[in-house]
């Protein structure tokens, strides 16, 4: 793989809490190829300095957010998960204090558009790199896919060196450091 099949773009969430601890989102701007595209993806989830979770998708980034919404809202009204997915964690107002968050979305060209599972690798290499350099996990990772995909390691690595320019903070990794 190299750098000409990835497009990175940045989004801004925004959470707008509703009655009985419900939510919704709001993602900023409208426009951009992880909108519009059924191009597979991995995107990242932070607010500031802090890495909240990593998934990856393989519809408009939007309509991924929505059903995870969608799931948090069933679970918070019912007490129980909607087919086994409990949605979002990070929409809890009450974890997550933060209602404004930035999304880094990474779409592949469509050349990978039936590679699920080296999508899936990427995704699981890239929450591991962030624990091997910040000594934490992302705070709402649910679960990761572990899989051995020649390329998945080194474009998690791409993805976090981008990452890392796109926070501008180099305290995510002083915790190893010092």
């Amino acid at each position: 793989m190299n750098s000409q099949d990835l497009l990175f773009e940045n989004y801004q969430l925004t959470i707008l809490d509703q009655l009985e601890n419900t939510a919704f989102i709001r993602l900023s701007p409208i426009i951009g190829e992880a909108l519009k595209r059924e191009r597979r993806k991995v995107y990242i989830v932070h607010s500031n300095q802090e890495i909240l979770y990593v998934g990856e998708a393989g519809s408009s980034v939007l309509k991924r957010f929505q059903r995870g919404c969608t799931a948090f809202n069933y679970k918070v009204k019912n007490s129980q998960a909607r087919r086994g997915y409990q949605g979002y964690k990070w929409l809890n107002k009450e974890l997550n204090k933060a209602r404004t968050l930035d999304v880094l979305v990474v779409v592949f060209d469509e050349s990978y558009d039936l590679k699920r599972d080296f999508i899936e690798a990427v995704e699981g290499e890239l929450v591991y790199l962030i624990r091997s350099e910040t000594n934490e996990w992302p705070r709402f990772q649910n679960e990761i896919h572990f899989s051995n995909c020649v390329g998945a390691k080194e474009t998690a690595e791409e993805i976090f060196e981008n990452l890392l320019m796109k926070i501008n903070n180099k305290e995510i990794i002083k915790k190893v450091i010092l």
